[in-house]
């Protein structure tokens, strides 16, 4: 059974508020509520939000580690839970113009593989099955440690990309179409919500 996951727990800095309550003009929704959509198209009700600020996500069993620790989380919850759940797809709650046709295509790509499935050199959306090969990496790599690393070390050690390349994932080509940037910065937002494309900072 599929789910999705939206990492929602950044800290936001360079927007200045928290990007998943930014509202989208057109709609008059919220990043957060957007993408709870967008999700809810392939995954049905099993949506989770990963991130502090919100009152229905699942919080961050090791803080400060990056989107992976909240993918950690989501799938330690899960397996906590006996869960039917074998399979996520992460999507973050800043990539509001991501179209269903993506994200099926990644979960079609990632199954056909059986393996972790980004689009090339795009780290998310990812898709994950839920495999005790990743199971056991995700473990592995968040077990309490005697020694606090350095933060060069954390965001190296915790980084997608490098669970991607270990568990030797695919990245796919980007779909004709497909707007897979991030919105980070004031400017940024402005460009989506006058309908423009986004330019990367």
């Amino acid at each position: 059974m599929l789910a999705g996951v939206i990492l929602a727990g950044g800290k936001s800095s360079r927007m200045g508020v928290d990007k998943s309550s930014l509202i989208l003009p057109a709609s008059q929704i919220s990043l957060l509520e957007h993408c709870q959509n967008k999700l809810a198209l392939i995954c049905a009700e099993n949506v989770f939000i990963s991130g502090a600020n919100h009152p229905d996500a699942l919080l961050d069993l090791v803080p400060n580690c990056g989107p992976l620790a909240g993918v950690y989380s989501v799938v330690n919850q899960l397996q906590k839970q006996n869960s039917q759940i074998n399979e996520i797809v992460v999507v973050p709650v800043d990539m509001p113009d991501i179209r269903y046709a993506d994200l099926d295509y990644l979960v079609k790509m990632g199954r056909e593989s059986q393996s972790l499935c980004c689009f090339y050199k795009c780290f998310l959306p990812l898709y994950i099955p839920l495999t005790t090969e990743v199971i056991e990496y995700l473990s592995a790599l968040f077990a309490p440690q005697t020694t606090e690393p350095a933060l060069s070390n954390k965001q190296a050690q915790y980084a997608l990309k490098r669970m991607i390349n270990e568990l030797q994932g695919r990245q796919i080509a980007v779909l004709k179409g497909a707007q897979l940037n991030n919105i980070n910065t004031p400017e940024q937002w402005k460009q989506r919500c006058a309908g423009h494309s986004i330019s990367k900072v």
